[in-house]
């Protein structure tokens, strides 16, 4: 220090005075980088309780226990609670290690095939319209427990194509007798004995169409199997047994059926004499 310079690097400080280069006082160091902000704050556990102080600090307003001492338990930190997992505890999962709802159903190993669904299936192809009327509500059937199963039973498609080819049975067989009824026709006939003897009247000539053959004394018909407008029929004409013979055929009847109306049966016919 001295009141007049000393020469190079002395310098002037605010009492007057000159000061040398080696007092010049060096400049502060640079200040160190900000910390990363913590995940969390952690909160220092005592054995007695929770305090807001370090294991070396005074202990802050928030605690009530002093800092740490040598007959203390040691300081344990916390993580909060309310932090979900990772930064929490992690959820603890059922024995196996796998949380639950993760394992696979156990029907969707052990589903098996509905017998009902197969049988229907079965019945309505091998036995047509007679087994769909067994198949069709066994499908239905199927198709129901199946749906309450939760997966145990399978076999809805078995049971639904049932159900498609039991109806298509079944409609055919409605149209097979609807058809011919739209149409007029009657499958039911005059019983035998009334057609010959309707028969009889034509050929002895007491009734229209008559053919006049007296030697006609009884008529057998054998009718069509359905009275349908142009189903056939013969019948045979018998003579009066006389002198201890037998009667004898004379003749033969050729009856077509036509289409009936109001239930009145008709038919056309051709006599045909014998001998």
């Amino acid at each position: 220090m001295s009141d007049v310079s000393g020469g190079a690097g002395w310098w002037l400080a605010s009492d007057g005075q000159w000061y040398p280069p080696e007092s010049a006082a060096s400049p502060p160091p640079a200040p160190p980088p900000p910390a990363p902000p913590p995940l969390f704050a952690p909160q220092l556990m005592h054995a007695d309780g929770p305090t807001g102080a370090s294991p070396s600090g005074p202990a802050s307003s928030a605690g009530t226990n002093p800092p740490m001492y040598p007959d203390a338990s040691p300081w344990v930190p916390q993580a909060p609670a309310s932090l979900p997992y990772p930064y929490g505890y992690p959820p603890s999962y059922p024995t196996g290690g796998y949380p639950t709802g993760s394992y696979p159903p156990a029907h969707a190993v052990t589903a098996r095939t509905s017998p009902m669904a197969v049988w229907a299936l079965v019945l309505v192809i091998l036995l047509g319209a007679v087994g769909s009327l067994v198949g069709v509500p066994l499908a239905f059937v199927a198709r129901s427990k199946i749906r309450k199963s939760g997966g145990a039973l399978k076999g809805s498609g078995l049971a639904l194509a049932a159900l498609i080819v039991g109806f298509a049975w079944l409609g055919l067989f409605v149209l097979a007798i609807a058809i011919p009824t739209f149409l007029g026709v009657t499958h039911t006939g005059p019983t035998q004995q009334a057609l010959g003897e309707s028969v009889q009247g034509q050929i002895a000539g007491s009734a229209p169409d008559d053919f006049h053959d007296p030697r006609v004394a009884d008529v057998v018909c054998e009718g069509p199997g359905q009275w349908t407008s142009g189903s056939t029929f013969t019948c045979i004409a018998y003579s009066e047994p006389s002198g201890g013979l037998p009667e004898e055929a004379v003749g033969s009847y050729y009856g077509t059926v036509q289409a009936s109306s109001g239930g009145n049966f008709r038919w056309f016919g051709r006599y045909v004499p014998s001998g």
